[in-house]
């Protein structure tokens, strides 16, 4: 059975759990599917772009928002923000940027974009991991659905075990899902982030992996050829 809507889905579910009787749980399994799949997936399909307005050195960030990838002042190519942490940022602002202008760092704190230099007005543009977009009766399907079914399925599949209490197929799911993630991020990964990031992992920054040394994702690239005696 193909399954491109959010009803076949369902009836997949049943199908392979061999139920019929669970009508009112299997929108839960998938719910806390998505809210799974958000946690541990980071794929191109699910970057996105906003422009945020900054007031008072902060900026709400948008509310389908996992993790930033990129953010520049506003229609300003050649004045990217870099991020810091929080602490770093309070310095900066203390030791060099005290004076007004247009923003170079930005650290994340509850749902806002802290950035300094303050500027008196203005907005940033970002681009962002954004949460899959829920299914339900009203939208039946999204990117997720139509280009990874076999992980929206598995991974529902695995929220439907305890449930079930069914320990058993728990662990066969649990490493079914954690495979086929790593496989669906690893190759949309290939379009844009292969040289910097480890599949099935959070983007950092160049900044975090010179900080890391030998935790660099890509030790190939790290080891020296050895000099000729």
């Amino acid at each position: 059975m193909a399954i491109t809507t959010y009803a076949e889905l369902q009836q997949t579910i049943a199908d392979w759990l061999n139920r019929a009787d669970l009508d009112q749980q299997i929108p839960d399994f998938i719910k806390l599917a998505e809210s799974t799949l958000n946690d541990v997936m980071r794929t191109s399909f699910m970057v996105a772009s906003d422009t945020i307005t900054v007031t008072a050195g902060r900026a709400p960030l948008p509310t389908d928002a996992l993790e930033i990838v990129y953010s520049q002042v506003a229609s300003t190519e050649d004045e990217p923000l870099e991020q810091v942490a929080p602490q770093q940022l309070l310095m900066l602002r203390r030791a060099r940027t005290r004076a007004a202008g247009n923003p170079k760092f930005f650290a994340i704190i509850g749902r806002e974009m802290l950035v300094t230099p303050t500027p008196a007005s203005g907005s940033i543009d970002v681009d962002y991991y954004q949460k899959i977009p829920a299914l339900s009766v009203s939208n039946t399907t999204n990117w997720l659905l139509e280009e990874a079914p076999h992980v929206y399925l598995y991974t529902s599949l695995l929220h439907a075990t305890p449930f079930l209490m069914d320990d058993v197929r728990y662990q066969v799911f649990q490493n079914s899902v954690s495979q086929q993630v790593m496989n669906a991020v690893k190759s949309s990964q290939t379009l844009s982030f292969d040289d910097i990031k480890t599949a099935g992992f959070s983007l950092k920054s160049p900044a975090d992996m010179a900080a890391q040394g030998t935790n660099n994702p890509n030790p190939v690239a790290m080891t020296q050829p050895a000099q000729a005696s």
